[in-house]
C-alpha cells in the first residue's frame, strides 16, 4: 500500500502562523516599552541641558561650558526623536525631505569631537562649495553620519585622523560624502564580511572599545529607500572610507 500525502491546510498552519506574530507582536511591544520607559529619562535630561543651554541661573564660566551646554542639548533632543520614532509617534519623513548636509556633518562633529579628542584623534570636515542639497530627510543623515563618525573614531589610534569630505566627482557629477580615517583599516576577508551588509561579530576599538556589530547593516537598511549607493575601501594599517554616493536626478 502506498504511503498516503495528507496535504497541510489552513488551519494547521494557523498555530505556527499565530506564534510567529505573537513573538514579532511581543518584540515591538518590547521594543516600545523601552523606548516609552528611555523617553521619560531622556526628557528630564534634555529640561536639565535646556536649563544650562539657556543660562536659566546665570551665565558659564568658561565659553566652553556653553558650547558643551549647546552640543548636550542637541544630542539629547536627537535622543528623544528617536524615541518618539520608536513609539511611532513622528510620521516617516517624506523622501522629497532635503537635508543640509554641510550643516548636518558640522553639527555632527561638534557632537563627536569630545570622543575624538579623549582619544587623541583629529576630526574635521572637508566639503566641495558647490556641493548641494541633499533629497533625503534630515533625520536620516544625522544617524547615519553619527554611525559612521563614531565608528571610525572607535578604530582610529591616538594621533590618527577622521575626516568627513562632501565632493562631487570631476568626471561623472556624482555627489559624494566620505567618512574616512586613519584606522587599523580590514583585511580582505573581514571587507567582504561587512560587505554582506549584515550584523557581523563585534570587533574591539583601538583602545578596547565595545562595538554591536550593527552599524552598516543599519545604515543600508536606512538609506536603501532613498537610492543611496556604499561603497567601502579599506587596507590593514591604512585604515578604512565609506563612501556615500547620492544618485540626484
Amino acid at each position: 500500500m502506498g504511503m498516503r500525502e495528507t496535504p497541510l491546510t489552513d488551519d494547521r498552519r494557523t498555530p505556527d502562523g499565530a506564534n510567529t506574530e505573537a513573538m514579532q507582536s511581543g518584540g515591538k511591544e518590547a521594543i516600545t516599552d523601552i523606548a516609552h520607559e528611555m523617553r521619560n529619562a531622556l526628557s528630564a535630561l534634555r529640561a536639565y541641558t535646556h536649563l544650562l543651554k539657556s543660562e536659566k541661573h546665570g551665565p558659564h564660566s568658561h565659553p566652553s561650558y556653553k558650547r558643551y551646554s549647546v552640543i548636550a542639548h542637541d544630542a539629547a533632543d536627537a535622543l528623544v526623536r528617536i524615541c518618539d520614532r520608536l513609539l511611532d509617534r513622528d510620521e516617516a519623513p517624506a523622501a522629497s525631505m532635503s537635508a543640509d548636509p554641510h550643516a548636518l556633518c558640522q553639527l555632527a562633529v561638534e557632537r563627536y569631537a569630545a570622543l575624538a579628542e579623549e582619544k587623541n584623534v583629529s576630526l574635521y570636515v572637508q566639503f566641495d562649495r558647490s556641493f548641494p542639497a541633499l533629497p533625503i530627510p534630515q533625520v536620516v543623515l544625522e544617524d547615519v553620519l553619527g554611525n559612521l563618525i563614531t565608528n571610525a573614531i572607535k578604530f582610529t589610534p591616538p594621533g590618527g585622523t577622521v575626516a568627513v569630505i562632501g565632493k562631487i566627482d570631476p568626471k561623472t557629477g556624482a555627489v559624494i560624502m566620505v567618512v574616512r580615517d586613519t584606522g587599523a583599516g580590514m583585511s580582505a576577508d573581514k571587507l567582504s564580511e561587512v560587505l554582506q551588509f549584515l550584523p557581523v561579530k563585534p570587533m574591539e576599538g583601538s583602545e578596547g572599545e565595545l562595538g554591536t556589530g550593527r552599524g552598516l547593516s543599519i545604515i543600508k537598511r536606512q538609506l536603501a529607500p532613498h537610492n543611496v549607493d556604499i561603497q567601502i575601501r579599506s587596507n590593514p594599517n591604512f585604515g578604512t572610507s565609506v563612501s556615500l554616493i547620492f544618485n540626484t536626478p
